[in-house]
């Protein structure tokens, strides 16, 4: 059993840098505005994230997780169209941007750092690559799993990050852009 101080540390750290970084890029906001915000001396911090971006790319991870594990889930169980098992997918991805609209906003406007960008991408890439190699037969892929499941995420996080610095922000709509941009072969 987890102890529950460390629980609440960890929760406090979270909604501090959400907090925080809905307000100002993470490439601006130091440790010591992390720890203010999170009530929590600076040992504290070090002994669970090496920086504020890292603790940021942590609280986002971790929901894009559960996105690849619900969808993991689904299409293992076989139950539904795998076609309506990606929409489900795209939308709560879409989702997840929604949830962190103000974090994703100034984030993936700032030149400086790439850590958002970098999670999303990564997140997406992994999720990818794990669909062509469980729920897509090889005859199908056109070329390299790896190389096709970058270019496929990568491109995701390019309309993403359009959509989301923009005015263009919609979430149900962009989940049915990016649906519409998947390739055919995909499911």
């Amino acid at each position: 059993m987890v102890d529950a101080r460390i629980l609440n540390t960890a929760a406090a750290l979270n909604a501090a840098i959400v907090e925080l970084a809905s307000k100002q890029p993470v490439s601006r906001i130091t440790v010591s505005d992390v720890t203010r915000e999170a009530g929590i001396n600076r040992a504290t911090f070090y002994a669970h994230h090496s920086s504020p971006s890292a603790l940021l790319a942590s609280v986002l991870t971790s929901d894009l997780d559960e996105v690849r594990r619900v969808d993991a889930e689904e299409r293992a169980a076989g139950e539904r169209e795998p076609s309506l098992i990606t929409r489900d997918a795209v939308a709560s991805t879409a989702a997840h941007i929604d949830r962190f609209l103000p974090v994703y906003r100034l984030a993936l406007s700032d030149r400086t750092d790439g850590t958002t960008q970098h999670v999303l991408a990564s997140h997406l890439e992994v999720s990818c690559l794990q669909h062509l190699r469980d729920s897509v037969s090889p005859d199908r892929v056109p070329g390299d799993p790896a190389l096709v499941a970058a270019f496929v995420a990568n491109g995701l996080v390019g309309a993403i990050a359009l959509a989301a610095t923009s005015e263009l922000w919609d979430k149900d709509r962009v989940a049915d852009v990016l649906m519409a941009m998947m390739p055919a072969w995909w499911d």
